[in-house]
């Protein structure tokens, strides 16, 4: 999962990504990067990418150096690969004269990747991310002139290749900005418009409505599943439906991943987890469950909390206190450095905790090891019964589509019962979810729900092969793979 931002028609356009990426950060934190052109011979393209969080990549210095009315930048959440620097997007093809960064998963990566290497037209050696692959393969498709025709036939011949999730923002070095989503809108793209002082207009791809409206882009629309789009320099826009599968967006845009002020499917984030606590609260009362306190788990559950309280009548306390300088330990690497963002993120007020009967409030239960470690420091602050409520349903089967989680054998609901993932988290009581209630609060009766499900909307035959393939690729030393 990762963050994407592209604007075109404004000279500030390094400094607007710059802030739309300030307003993605939450989507990835491994690096970030910014592209910019010029549209003058022999100084088209300007490019700074760096690992870290993204106002520690760029510096007052950086915008005068990534100069040009048109511009992309992407944070980056890693998945295929290891947190390697060489990376980090956009990526860039100075032939044609086109960058462009992805936010998704495409599940036959290392068979199209054998393809590309193999192949005498695109003169390939090695290649080691699947957004790099995008770019490879658009220019492969493409014509040597770049327009809208000539991109839209390329994109489609893509299409009928690809499988899995993308959503694109790319850079033409006249100025020119794209944009495309894969058929079955698995991951968001949003386009957004505004006039500059002159009466000319500027426009904005990105993943969230909140980076494009805290810029002050209106007018906000969905691309659609298979949708591309292209903005000449000029700001004439060109829009083509080439491919339409489903429509199929993935369901933990609503559940974690997404900033609460953000709308996805004509569905605000906030309402979405406030119904979602509200449906998990009268589940609840049918079973009689009984609690002294509702505690959420920083931050994003805490909408889903707040309801779950009013709807029960019991008081919401906010009393696992968060240190705001840690990363978002779901999107952090590796187990042993999520667990220890956990210890150093997390602080219980034990006189509020102790002897009551806690109902703790999670997005969503993933690995179960992070839970534990929340359960554990709740009994150590004294509670006399921890119930753990998760606002997503059971998570049991990996995700193919950007979410690092691709092997069932790493979640905790893997072929297990509720009771039994409330003995191994070390709760009295786990509750989860439906699947029809998680529809109803996102009012969305099509969603990716392949990692409740076991049902997914792309075919998934080369998953065994993508995982076995991911972890060689994650075991090399960094600079050593392809």
């Amino acid at each position: 999962m990762c963050g994407l931002i592209g604007v075109t028609g404004t000279v500030e356009s390094a400094y607007e990504v710059y802030l739309g990426l300030m307003n993605l950060q939450h989507r990835g934190q491994d690096g970030a990067g910014i592209l910019t052109t010029e549209s003058r011979p022999g100084k088209e393209f300007h490019l700074q990418k760096g690992t870290g969080l993204v106002e520690n990549v760029f510096s007052e210095r950086s915008f005068k150096n990534l100069r040009g009315h048109a511009a992309i930048g992407h944070t980056r959440y890693a998945t295929i690969s290891r947190n390697d620097p060489n990376l980090l997007q956009p990526f860039l093809d100075y032939r044609l004269g086109i960058g462009l960064g992805h936010n998704g998963q495409i599940v036959n990566f290392y068979e199209l990747r054998d393809k590309l290497i193999g192949s005498e037209k695109t003169a390939v050696k090695t290649l080691e991310s699947d957004s790099d692959l995008i770019l490879k393969l658009l220019c492969a498709h493409l014509a040597d002139t770049v327009n809208a025709e000539n991109l839209f036939k390329a994109v489609s011949l893509c299409m009928d290749e690809l499988i899995g999730s993308y959503a694109v923002v790319g850079l033409v070095k006249d100025g020119a900005l794209f944009g495309f989503r894969d058929p079955n809108g698995i991951r968001p793209l949003f386009l957004g418009r505004k006039e500059n002082s002159d009466g000319k207009p500027a426009y904005a791809l990105g993943s969230e409505t909140v980076a494009l409206s805290f810029l002050g882009y209106t007018a906000l629309e969905e691309i659609a599943p298979g949708e591309a789009i292209y903005i000449a320099s000029d700001g004439q826009m060109s829009r083509k439906q080439l491919r339409r599968d489903s429509y199929s967006p993935c369901m933990f845009e609503w559940v974690y991943f997404a900033r609460v002020e953000s709308e996805f499917g004509k569905t605000s984030v906030y309402r979405a987890r406030f119904k979602l606590g509200q449906i998990l609260a009268e589940q609840m009362k049918q079973q009689k469950i009984e609690a002294d306190i509702v505690i959420p788990v920083p931050e994003t559950s805490r909408i889903s909390a707040v309801a779950i309280a009013e709807t029960m009548g019991l008081p919401f306390r906010e009393l696992l206190i968060k240190n705001r300088y840690i990363q978002r330990t779901f999107i952090l690497e590796g187990q042993e450095s999520r667990l220890e963002a956990i210890r150093r993120k997390l602080f219980p007020i034990a006189e509020e905790i102790e002897g009551k009967r806690c109902l703790v409030v999670d997005d969503s239960i993933v690995r179960g090891n992070t839970a534990m470690q929340i359960v554990k420091l709740v009994r150590q602050a004294g509670a006399r019964e921890v119930i753990l409520v998760s606002s997503c349903p059971q998570i049991s089967s990996p995700c193919y589509y950007g979410i690092d989680f691709p092997s069932p054998d790493e979640l905790i609901a893997y072929n297990r019962s509720d009771d039994q993932i409330a003995s191994e988290l070390g709760v009295d009581r786990v509750v989860f979810q439906t699947i029809d209630g998680l529809k109803s609060a996102l009012g969305q009766l099509s969603l990716c729900t392949g990692c409740l499900s076991g049902q997914y909307p792309t075919d998934i035959g080369s998953a065994v092969e993508f995982e076995a393939n991911r972890q060689k690729d994650r075991e090399k030393p960094l600079g050593n793979r392809c």
